[in-house]
């Protein structure tokens, strides 16, 4: 009903055809997809109904605050100081918002299917879209389950295994381990993943708590970081040999007064609380390389230094610089997490309802967590721990065992989270047959489950465990990402700019304008983080989209393309509509009266078609052509002849008979003519009315071309000669 009501700047008469013809179209893909469904065998099958809550804000939220919370938002500050590590937080959680505003508006604008980001650019933007970035967006999934099994991995091993015992096989055998336990609970089905989310979002909560709570709350003074020096991202020769950096209670300008214990730890380890110009090197951070004083006014502006972090040799010294685009590399991620709701669609209740507001408020739910860190830990925190030390936060931490659960939660549920929603994109994929995949289609009977899928994305992963060495690719992947969203906004803008009748959302916090500009800015982002792996990114998905054009046959499902196309032109029309016409740039449009004959081939016929379309098409150039038409009013029961049904079907055989010899001449010789057909009573007006009808705004017709009379042809025509000269 929402779809069938009409817009009130339109006539009811062309807002009714044009209403009546989406929904032919929709109904028309929805009946084939239905039918293709139960063709598979699961018209039987039963959906998930996952609600807002534990379908969607758990496990956006669960992704979203994932290691970088606790590793890299401390490290921001330190080297961009608070006011940047707030601009680029700012930055990536507006480019969220405004990604989330627009598959919001997609989402929202009719019945959502499985599949997520997949589904919702290939059913706007077509296939080849729709297909390159699905595969690589499933790709992404995959290794990232990869990436964060062996954080967690890494974790455990730091935390409770001697050094020594930290070899490829024990981590391989470990992350081998943990990840077919969660490949055991992504079989198992929506209804486990819910249920293991939920007791993962409780770890989560109390260390994330822990944390906040350790930042902000605590007053005692103490040391947290005994020598920067020491530390394995502290480049030598930077002097930090022997200087301690503190955590004091939170203050936004305060002296550096250590307590008695802070004195006693710092002589243990040889240094010197004196503070004096730090002789030696030797000393506390807030002196030696402060002004005494510490809080939220003394690590307002940036401070990069050079740390191992940066550095892509991991076994340099010297380190690299932390600038600025290096930090927003290691802080970004921390946002990409925003789709995993969308990607459970087809297993929510009411997707429309839930991925908007369960995707708002996972957002604004980590960016409150990263806004009370970044302050908390710039107003207590001596910047040399953050800006050395990732672990910062886990020293800082009343007990450190919070921060080792919080790092071990978030890998875990994003491993989950991505091993369960990769496979739901496989399964949208392989339903569509646009990749050899449709072994993937398959789902159980109960909830759906793409349980092969399941076992390609396993197996995926578990290949990039026994590979190892991946972390060059991370940047590739988090591109692919950033394709993704691009192509989201890219198709929520280009669907509200066409002003198409069908898309009416339900969401209204969207417009254009903020979709194009979700776009742009995630498509820079791209090139900011890495130029050449975003060129890289965009080789390989015009390549897979190039294919899928070349292999999918155009008619599967309606794509963008047409209104694009058609607002292109109406838009270029009025413009040169609204031009006075000037000599020097004219051009012939013709008019072509074409004779009915069904030969249009290369060879001259006896009726002189063929001829006359060859000089149709040498004549026009790059002008307009229009094929034209006459029909006696008698063939189509006009003149009190009655049969409108028949007449209508004449005309439209007609109309068939003329595109299909303009088709043949295009064929054979090139020429691209629109077809028109005239009606009346005799022949003369009727091409009185094909030269005043043809044509749209300042493209009309200006010249006729017309074959011979047949008698006159024959006269005109050289002796011997089989067929009419034009």
């Amino acid at each position: 009903a929402r779809r069938a009501s009409f817009h009130p700047c339109r006539p009811p008469c062309m807002t009714l055809t044009r209403t009546v013809q989406s929904i032919r179209r929709v109904t028309r893909f929805s009946m084939q997809q239905d039918l293709r469904t139960s063709l598979m065998g699961s018209s039987a099958v039963s959906h998930n109904n996952l609600g807002t809550l534990n379908g969607v804000f758990v496990p956006c939220l669960l992704n979203i605050l994932g290691a970088p919370l606790f590793l890299f938002v401390g490290f921001s500050v330190g080297m961009m100081g608070w006011l940047g590590s707030l601009a680029i937080f700012v930055f990536c959680e507006t480019l969220a918002y405004l990604t989330i505003s627009s598959f919001s508006a997609l989402v929202t604008n009719g019945r959502m299917r499985g599949g997520g980001a997949y589904f919702m650019i290939s059913r706007s933007l077509g296939p080849a879209f729709g297909g390159s970035s699905g595969l690589l967006f499933w790709l992404t999934y995959c290794l990232n389950v990869t990436f964060n099994t062996r954080s967690f991995t890494d974790v455990v091993f730091q935390t409770f295994f001697e050094p020594h015992t930290s070899t490829f096989s024990n981590k391989l055998a470990f992350s081998s381990a943990v990840l077919f336990l969660l490949f055991l609970v992504a079989v198992k089905g929506a209804g486990a993943f819910a249920r293991v989310n939920g007791l993962i979002f409780a770890g989560l909560t109390v260390a994330l708590a822990a944390a906040i709570g350790s930042v902000w709350l605590q007053r005692e003074a103490r040391v947290i970081v005994p020598d920067l020096g020491e530390l394995q991202y502290t480049p030598s020769g930077v002097g930090l040999d022997g200087v301690s950096a503190s955590y004091r209670p939170w203050a936004w300008d305060a002296p550096c007064v250590p307590a008695d214990f802070l004195l006693d730890a710092a002589l243990l380890d040889g240094g010197s609380l004196d503070g004096g110009s730090g002789g030696g090197g030797s000393g506390e951070w807030c002196f030696v390389n402060g002004s005494g004083r510490y809080g939220l006014r003394h690590t307002a502006l940036p401070s990069p230094v050079l740390s191992g972090q940066c550095d892509p040799s991991p076994h340099s010294a010297l380190g690299e610089l932390c600038d600025l685009p290096r930090v927003f590399s290691f802080v970004f991620p921390a946002v990409v997490g925003m789709m995993e709701g969308a990607n459970l669609s087809g297993d929510l209740r009411d997707p429309a309802s839930s991925i908007p507001a369960g995707t708002v408020g996972a957002v604004s739910t980590a960016f409150l967590c990263y806004l009370m860190l970044i302050f908390g830990q710039a107003g207590s925190v001596d910047r040399g721990a953050l800006q050395y030390d990732l672990s910062a936060m886990q020293h800082l931490c009343v007990r450190e065992g919070f921060v080792v659960l919080g790092v071990a939660t978030a890998c875990l549920s994003t491993a989950l989270g991505s091993m369960f929603g990769s496979a739901r994109i496989m399964q949208a994929i392989a339903r569509d047959r646009i990749f050899p995949l449709s072994f993937f289609a398959h789902g159980a009977a109960h909830g759906d489950e793409p349980r092969r899928a399941i076992v390609l994305s396993y197996t995926v992963a578990q290949a990039g465990l026994l590979i190892g060495g991946i972390d060059a690719v991370a940047p590739v992947l988090t591109n692919f990402f950033l394709v993704t969203y691009t192509l989201t906004n890219l198709a929520a803008a280009l669907l509200a700019l066409c002003g198409l009748p069908n898309f009416r959302p339900v969401w209204r916090l969207y417009s254009w304008q903020t979709s194009l500009l979700g776009a742009a800015l995630t498509a820079g982002s791209m090139f900011f983080l890495n130029p050449l792996f975003a060129l890289l990114t965009l080789a390989l998905a015009l390549a897979l989209g190039v294919y899928i054009s070349a292999t999918v046959p155009s008619g599967r499902w309606p794509s963008i393309s047409q209104a694009v196309a058609f607002l292109t032109a109406r838009s270029c029309l009025l413009t040169l509509d609204a031009q006075p016409a000037d000599p020097k740039y004219w051009r012939p449009s013709l008019l072509l009266l074409v004779p009915p004959s069904q030969a249009a081939g290369p060879q001259p016929t006896a009726g002189g078609a063929s001829l006359l379309l060859r000089l149709a098409h040498r004549l026009s150039g790059s002008g307009l052509v229009v094929g034209g038409r006459t029909l006696p009013l008698a063939a189509i029961g006009g003149g009190g002849g009655g049969g409108g049904g028949g007449g209508l079907e004449t005309l439209g055989a007609a109309s068939a008979a003329l595109r299909a010899q303009l088709a043949a001449a295009r064929r054979a010789c090139g020429l691209r003519a629109f077809e028109q057909i005239s009606v009346s009573p005799t022949a003369r007006l009727g091409v009185l009315n094909l030269l005043l009808g043809a044509g749209v705004g300042a493209m009309r017709v200006d010249t006729l071309v017309a074959p011979l009379p047949a008698a006159a042809a024959r006269d005109a025509a050289p002796s011997g000669s089989e067929g009419a000269g034009e």
